[in-house]
């Protein structure tokens, strides 16, 4: 054997003899300090001792997929101490003959130096080799034999995509009027279908179709189907869809795209308009403002918030009815004047989006300025203008500024305010002959006066400067001069509209230029006197208007009355009056009238004399004491100069522990063609305002009161005219007349009859009645129910007047209504309204 050859077996003996011990090995580091007798420390050493064991415990290296092992490392320094907690770190030789227990291959040694780690069989199968290190470099390590887990090839999950119309048949051609639905099929390798899962559909353009949902998602049903529906998208083309599982598996099919016009979000145009340019100034009224809004290709839009507005100093009031557009593109809003009736231009705007404001000019008109006067004046004479503010509807607007501009006239003020009657009255002197005009301006209305001044001077000379007696002839003249010369032989002609002329009403001007009548009236009031000059050399004319009153002066009757007639205790009032009439029934006026009361609960009247008035009418007032009995006050009231002339009034001073309130809405109702329905509300309360129940009611319907203060108890004469720029029925007003029942009686007396129908003028229209029970429910309250003919809506006024009676205590409440007309009557021009059934001359002594 040759040198090297021995060399070679030596050191492979040794080898040998250095690597066996058992089932493990184990590797040792050991100090290579050779003692040199200086005492020095010595690191200490450690080996590791890897062995395998099954579950069982029992030593084993064979591992498989039944067979999982645990590597155990027993660590322990150069004195054989155990090694605790330190940590091994675990390797393989090949990493696909087996796994280890946790995900980093480590474990650490407990307080016996030992750590166990499990192994498992994995993908390959093969002779292994173990490692186990310690942080410092010690390694132990020993071998195994791994058989491979049995692995099974997983099924195949297949996906087939196919597009159909909606009935059912096979297509790829996607339009607005041909939906598609994309149905994709899940199937194994066996052909089995595959439910509950999840497929994503994608198109290669977003913008040729959109999916029904949003997520573009769907699930397969039982047969492994799921569909989505797919509408047509903006661009036209071909392109593909795609279905998709979370795993991969997908399938495409191709389908045809028409396209579709793409409608603009964004407002391109906005339009507005008016149901009328024209705005009533009265604030009763009001103008629908309509915006309509497209888009870019003139489709209306819908959802599109639209702001109405105005100037502030416009005065109008925006009330918004539909602010957002509805499916016809528009968006809606109504525009009023309240508390301005100023004649005057103003524009209301509306916006959308970024779009420029619109603009729409509404003219506020119908608020009028009139001036009543003469139209012919005495050169150097005054004359009296009445001025009067009213708006749209005929109502007067008081308080506010009237601007004269004279011509050659003055006036004695030039600037005035209204009354709360809208009136104001104006001196006018004429300086100028010739034709003389001015202005009259008021909240943005005009007109112009013309009046002819006329050098003649020609006016009343003897007219009585008091009441004329009944049937007794009276001298009235008037006197013609021109150029302060008589006007001598010229014919004047009179007129009046109250009794008659006793030897004519035409008379000469004899040679101081007088003219004169006799006139005399067989009944009481005031009347108009009218005189009128024509010149026969130059054809001009002249008058002069002056008012007489007629008085009756022999007194006959009288008639007392009480309102209330019930009335509280403790300083509660009722005003007593009584009328004055002659033997022919006319109102005597200046009588001196004497009141006396009979009453023992310390009741009085003040004062206890009055002097009847133009309308016959004296009266007083009687504060209350104490309770009384029933009717148990009674007061007098005679003629000073006949107290044989003499009438009385009972009263009844009474507790009232309930109040009685009465009101009403704004409905109208037709239950026929004929006939309007008015609903009243009636509420009965106590002190506390506590509803009061079971208190009996009781109504009546009557026309106002002659004696009513404000001159309230009237009916109109008049007729209907249709208003073209308001589309509506306006009531014309001919003549305000008087209840022709100056005594409220209800009996036509004599002198009463003014128009000569031989009936009480506008008498008792319609009927009132008290609904359910007539008795107030738990909440104190009833229902009153007013009929009355439809022809009398806004000619004739009528007190309600309820009374309630509970635990013997009576309590009442009045509430004075026009009658009103529906508003469909009003505005429907085909149908017309009734005639007035008082007639619709301008006076009051006819019933034409």
């Amino acid at each position: 054997m040759s040198t090297l050859a021995k060399t070679l077996s030596l050191i492979s003996a040794l080898f040998m003899l250095t690597a066996c011990g058992g089932g493990g090995s184990s590797v040792s580091r050991d100090n290579t300090d050779n003692g040199s007798g200086d005492g020095g420390t010595t690191s200490p050493t450690y080996s590791i001792a890897l062995t395998l064991e099954n579950e069982s415990g029992a030593s084993d290296n064979s591992l498989s997929e039944d067979n999982s092992l645990f590597v155990v490392a027993n660590v322990s320094d150069q004195d054989g101490n155990p090694h605790a907690d330190a940590l091994l770190t675990f390797t393989l030789s090949n990493e696909q003959l087996a796994e280890f227990g946790n995900d980093t291959g480590t474990a650490r040694t407990n307080s016996n130096g030992v750590a166990r780690l499990r192994l498992n069989a994995s993908t390959a199968s093969g002779d292994g080799e173990i490692t186990a290190a310690l942080g410092s470099g010690e390694t132990g390590t020993t071998t195994f034999s791994a058989t491979a887990v049995t692995s099974t090839d997983p099924t195949t999950i297949s996906v087939s995509l196919a597009l159909q119309n909606a009935d059912g048949e096979a297509d790829n051609s996607l339009s607005s009027s041909n939906a598609l639905v994309a149905l994709a099929t899940v199937t194994n390798s066996e052909g089995e279908p595959q439910a509950d899962l999840l497929l994503t559909f994608s198109l290669s353009n977003d913008d040729l179709a959109t999916f029904s949902n949003d997520t573009a998602t769907a699930l397969t049903n039982a047969e492994g189907v799921a569909s989505i529906g797919m509408s047509v998208g903006s661009a036209s083309g071909d392109g593909e869809v795609t279905a998709t599982l979370p795993t991969g598996e997908a399938d495409s099919t191709t389908f045809s795209s028409e396209g579709s016009t793409t409608v603009s979000e964004e407002p391109a145009s906005l339009d507005l308009f008016a149901s009328s340019i024209l705005l009533p100034s009265s604030g009763n009224d009001q103008i629908e403002l309509i915006a309509l809004v497209k888009n870019a290709q003139s489709v209306l839009m819908e959802g599109v918030d639209v702001s109405f507005f105005a100037e502030n100093e416009d005065g109008l009031q925006i009330q918004l009815s539909q602010p957002v557009t509805a499916e016809d593109g528009t968006a809606r809003a109504f525009v009023s004047t309240r508390n301005n009736a100023m004649n005057r231009p103003a524009e209301v705007f509306a916006q959308a989006g970024s779009l420029p404001a619109e603009k729409i000019l509404i003219e506020i008109s119908g608020t009028e300025v009139t001036a009543n006067g003469p139209s012919s004046v005495i050169l150097n004479s005054t004359a009296e203008f009445t001025l009067r503010v009213q708006d749209s509807d005929g109502n007067p607007l008081g308080n506010e500024s009237i601007i004269i501009e004279p011509g050659t006239g003055t006036f004695d003020n030039t600037a005035v305010t209204t009354g709360a009657n809208g009136q104001v009255s104006v001196t006018y002197t004429a300086v100028q002959s010739g034709t003389d005009s001015f202005n009259v301006r008021a909240l943005g209305a005009l007109t112009v006066v013309t009046i002819q001044v006329q050098q003649d001077e020609f006016d009343f000379d003897n007219i009585p400067q008091s009441e004329i007696p009944l049937n007794t002839p009276t001298l009235v003249s008037v006197q013609w001069l021109k150029d302060n010369l008589p006007v001598v032989g010229q014919e004047v002609t009179f007129s009046i509209s109250r009794g008659e002329f006793v030897n004519g009403s035409t008379s000469t001007t004899d040679s101081n230029g007088v003219a004169q009548v006799s006139i005399q009236a067989d009944n009481a009031g005031i009347a108009s006197l009218t005189a009128t000059g024509l010149d026969s050399s130059d054809g001009s004319s002249v008058s002069a208007v002056e008012e007489v009153a007629f008085i009756a002066v022999v007194p006959a009757t009288i008639i007392a009355d009480a309102t209330p007639d019930i009335i509280g205790p403790d300083g509660q009032t009722s005003t007593i009056t009584a009328i004055v009439r002659d033997p022919s029934g006319n109102l005597v006026k200046d009588q001196v009238i004497n009141f006396n009361v009979n009453d023992t609960s310390t009741g009085f009247i003040s004062p206890s004399q009055s002097r009847t008035d133009s309308n016959g009418v004296a009266s007083t007032v009687f504060t209350s004491g104490s309770t009384s009995s029933e009717d148990a006050v009674i007061i007098s009231a005679e003629v000073a100069s006949n107290p044989s002339i003499r009438d009385t009034v009972n009263m009844t001073v009474g507790s009232r522990p309930f109040d009685i309130s009465i009101g009403t809405g704004n409905t109208l109702e037709e239950p026929d063609t004929e006939t309007y329905l008015k609903r009243f509300a009636v509420f009965v309360s106590d002190s506390a305002g506590r509803p009061v129940s079971g208190v009996s009611l009781t109504a009546s319907a009557t026309p106002v009161k002659r004696t009513e203060p404000d001159n309230r108890g009237i009916y109109l004469k008049g007729r209907w005219n249709w208003n073209e720029d308001r589309s509506i029925w306006e009531p014309i007003v001919t003549a305000v007349c008087q209840n022709e029942d100056a005594n409220s009686n209800g009996i036509l007396d004599a002198g009463e009859d003014t128009n000569g129908d031989t009936f009480l003028t506008p008498g008792i229209v319609g009927t009132i009645s008290v609904g359910g029970n007539g008795v107030t429910d738990i909440n104190g309250q009833a229902e009153l129910i007013y009929r009355y003919p439809a022809s009398y809506g806004y000619w004739y006024d009528t007190v309600i007047t309820i009374f309630g009676q509970s635990n013997g205590s009576e309590s009442s409440a009045d509430h004075f209504y026009r009658l009103g007309v529906s508003s469909e009557d009003l505005t429907n021009e085909g149908a017309g309204l009734p005639a007035n059934p008082f007639g619709m001359s301008n006076s009051c002594t006819d019933f034409d």
